[in-house]
């Protein structure tokens, strides 16, 4: 007789501000085996943004910030850094509720991932910060990198939370001129998840 695999349950804390040393370290467990190549991928990212602005300024135009927005948004946010959306068993109470009660054909249709840091505040930040050390892609590789990870966290929630985050992240994010370290700063303390059950890790019973 098979011994049965051990359920996972849930470890929740109060919505009042992530742990980002462990975020961080689940995701490097997670990923233990392809660091350097997301590193590369970081690193294609960063090269792609400098050859846009140096593109643009060979051929004196301004750049346009919906181009930039762009490129920070899909080549820092989504999919060339490889790790968009990366999972770890985050979830909330209220999806884990959901998914104990109902069979996957039951749920999949209620819940969904919502990615926690968002994907122009990824970007922004990754841009500002490669822009303040002077374009310098060994220290954004090998040092910014491996400590921001959790910026492409996502967590499983129902689709009605979804909308409430939605909400409460256009209220923090309502200025033409974005400021992503206060932006980062509100989210790390998940101003934007007011309204949204606890959440937590699922972990091995």
């Amino acid at each position: 007789m098979k011994t049965p695999k051990p359920k996972k349950v849930p470890v929740f804390y109060p919505t009042n501000g992530l742990n980002i040393e462990d975020i961080d370290r689940r995701i490097l467990q997670k990923n233990s085996g392809k660091i350097e190549y997301l590193k590369s991928k970081f690193e294609d990212s960063l090269n792609g943004f400098e050859g846009m602005m140096t593109k643009k300024k060979i051929v004196n135009t301004e750049p346009e910030q919906e181009s930039i927005n762009n490129h920070k948004r899909y080549m820092f946010g989504y999919g060339q850094s490889g790790i968009s959306g990366i999972k770890i068993d985050l979830i909330s109470q209220e999806a884990f509720n959901i998914k104990k009660d109902l069979k996957y054909d039951e749920y999949k249709t209620i819940l969904t991932y919502d990615h926690i840091f968002g994907c122009l505040l990824v970007g922004g930040l990754a841009v500002d910060t490669y822009i303040k050390s002077n374009y310098d892609v060994g220290f954004m590789v090998n040092e910014w990198f491996p400590k921001h990870l959790h910026l492409w966290t996502s967590i499983q929630v129902t689709k009605i939370e979804h909308s409430t985050i939605t909400s409460n992240t256009n209220k923090l994010t309502e200025s033409e001129n974005p400021n992503y370290e206060l932006e980062y700063n509100l989210k790390r303390n998940m101003e934007h998840y007011k309204g949204v059950s606890d959440i937590g890790f699922l972990v091995k019973e």
